[in-house]
């Protein structure tokens, strides 16, 4: 049974919606506000299905060692990846912000054989490589007004899918002990989110002042969408990424997870109207292209 695969592939459609979603208000609510509103939103859901399938002594089987990985890996893929990259959603859109998501791929690839000693072809650097340029190629050439903005979002979101990429290979060792176990993929996933998210509260009241904090959360327009996004996003996204991730390789789950650029290009158009221009055509098509390359490429 194709559990990892299946549940990887399931996380990309969630996350296409919810980056549509978190567009919808990225004029309206801060990066800033939105990042720890729907981490908590996501670490309350998770506590409550952890503590109902599972027993909380369970905690124990993992060492102090392996909590403090869970937390470094959590602020690094929570914290910060996840601000930096609604600070490029917004700066991008999500058609632009959908050919960026295809460096998270090469990056988990890249990193599992450097830490995990997962193999690398020379398909995966060609496919790696024509990634990488669909990018850079669509940073070239903009208009003079646009060029300083858009370099800027460019550079924020590739970081920003660095970080992920670092954040779940960190814990994929873990991951790999517990591989049969959901109880223990659950607790992982909550070991992570709640360090990442006390932080980013931390983050929020340390860039903004207390009455831009109030102002925008008393937008009620907002908190549908909020909430909807965080359930499909943080919590049921969330959750087949990480134990997708425990069920397979790395770098499988990662190129399974892929998909979401096609799925965040799609319910871009599908739910915010948004177009490709011609360029943003072609890049679009070279990384996928690259994704499939990387897909075929054996073993």
């Amino acid at each position: 049974m194709l559990l990892g695969e299946i549940l990887s592939l399931g996380s990309a459609i969630t996350w296409g919606i919810s980056v549509s979603l978190f567009k919808i208000i990225g004029n309206s609510v801060s990066p800033y506000i939105l990042n720890p509103l729907k981490n908590t939103i996501g670490t309350i859901l998770f506590v409550l299905t952890t503590l109902l399938i599972s027993d909380i002594s369970a905690v124990n089987a993992l060492s102090t060692n392996e909590a403090l990985i869970l937390a470094l890996s959590g602020i690094i893929g929570i914290t910060i990846a996840d601000v930096l990259f609604l600070i490029s959603l917004n700066i991008l859109g999500t058609s632009r912000s959908a050919i960026i998501n295809t460096i998270y791929s090469p990056m988990v690839i890249m990193l599992a054989y450097f830490i995990l000693d997962e193999s690398l072809t020379f398909a995966d650097i060609v496919g790696g490589l024509m990634i990488l340029l669909s990018i850079l190629y669509l940073s070239f050439n903009q208009e003079k007004s646009n060029i300083s903005n858009l370099n800027k979002g460019l550079i924020i979101g590739i970081l920003a899918y660095s970080l992920m990429a670092l954040g779940i290979i960190m814990v994929k060792p873990i991951l790999n002990r517990f591989s049969n176990s959901i109880e223990m993929q659950l607790w992982i996933i909550v070991f992570r989110l709640i360090p990442g998210t006390l932080l980013s509260y931390i983050t929020m009241n340390f860039m903004m002042k207390k009455k831009e904090i109030i102002l925008q959360l008393s937008n009620k327009k907002i908190w549908p969408i909020i909430l909807l996004g965080s359930f499909l996003g943080t919590y049921v996204g969330f959750a087949m990424w990480v134990i997708g991730m425990a069920k397979t390789s790395a770098s499988i789950a990662s190129i399974l997870n892929q998909t979401s650029t096609i799925f965040i290009a799609f319910f871009g158009w599908l739910i915010l109207k948004e177009t490709f221009s011609q360029k943003m055509m072609i890049c679009f098509f070279i990384s996928i292209i690259g994704a499939f390359i990387i897909i075929i490429a054996p073993s």
